[in-house]
């Protein structure tokens, strides 16, 4: 057996593992924290009326919108975990951990109130970081996370990317220069959200909703070499870089209006939040769209089929949640 096979029998599914009592400051951004003046300066692409890296490979927008969505979407990350900040479960001492498209840096922040005695470097290729409430033992860092990292191998505790699908070309690269820039016995977890819309009332192996657009959806990501869901292959590329003690687990996210207990309609009410026209459908499909030849008028006389079947009476659509968390090993292997 050769040693990835052996290696991928550790991946497990639906193992929980997580850290609870970190303070909650996601209620705390508002207007107020103006943007940072480098955004009126830089340069961009322009699609369906959203501002784009100028590089064209990035697939995520940096105006308002995009930032108010990675703020609902913090909340809706920590509901799923039930108030956790992680999946994993850290130690208490953890001394330097690095979250890699930070986004807005509310992750960060509230991290910093959890684990005062660490330092934590957001970095992302935007510069939306809020600007007020900043603890003095985080710093945001503007870069792309593919770019080589600026830290000694062997140096970090702690990694943590989410939602930086459509930013990421070589996604088993990323994850190789995250194994070496870690000690060993460093951990690290990723979470994403994935790209399918099934009924929660399906039969196994059912056809997913909305197939006519999200087949569309992915045949265009693959035109321009942008996988945003890549779950499904991260034990893999992980078991590749010399993982260990990797696990993958999913939650519902509930989306429309069917959900019943508490738990899930709060879920049900920030997806929803979420997946609308402003936040995920035109910044996720803009700049992919209109490379691809298409035009607003075009793309918006499709979206009214997406929310008629993602509103029918008679489905209960939803969408998971992936956390996948791992481990380098404490000793390097030879």
């Amino acid at each position: 057996m050769s040693r990835s096979a052996a290696r991928g029998k550790e991946v497990m599914k639906d193992q929980r593992e997580g850290e609870r009592g970190a303070g909650d400051s996601s209620d705390s951004y508002s207007d107020g924290d103006s943007p940072d003046p480098r955004l009126e300066n830089m340069p961009y692409i322009e699609a369906f009326g959203h501002r784009y890296h100028i590089s064209g490979k990035i697939f995520l927008a940096f105006d308002e919108p995009e930032r108010q969505r990675c703020e609902v979407q913090h909340k809706l990350y920590r509901h799923s975990l039930d108030g956790a900040l992680t999946s994993t479960r850290l130690p208490l001492d953890v001394a330097r951990i690095l979250d890699l498209g930070t986004g807005t840096g509310v992750w960060p922040i509230e991290m910093a109130a959890r684990y005062p005695q660490a330092h934590i470097t957001g970095v992302d290729v935007y510069p939306i970081q809020r600007r007020k409430g900043v603890p003095p033992n985080v710093k945001f860092e503007i870069d792309d996370v593919e770019n080589p990292w600026n830290m000694p191998d062997n140096s970090l505790d702690f990694v943590h990317a989410r939602s930086i699908a459509g930013g990421v070309r070589d996604w088993p690269a990323l994850l190789r220069q995250t194994y070496s820039k870690l000690k060993p016995g460093g951990l690290f977890e990723m979470t994403e959200i994935a790209i399918h819309v099934l009924d929660f009332d399906g039969k196994f192996a059912e056809a997913e909703l909305c197939p006519e657009f999200l087949h569309l959806f992915r045949s265009m990501s693959e035109k321009v070499g942008i996988d945003f869901s890549p779950s499904p292959r991260v034990p893999e590329w992980l078991v590749d870089a010399n993982f260990e003690k990797i696990v993958q687990r999913s939650e519902i996210l509930p989306v429309g209006n069917w959900a019943q207990d508490e738990k899930m309609r709060a879920r049900q009410s920030l997806m929803n939040n979420i997946l609308n026209k402003d936040y995920v459908l035109e910044n996720h499909c803009g700049l992919l769209f209109q490379s691809c030849g298409w035009t607003k008028e075009e793309f918006d006389a499709l979206v009214p089929s997406f929310w008629q079947e993602i509103q029918a009476a008679q489905v209960r659509p939803y969408v998971t949640a992936v956390f996948t968390t791992a481990r380098k090993p404490r000793e390097e292997l030879s």
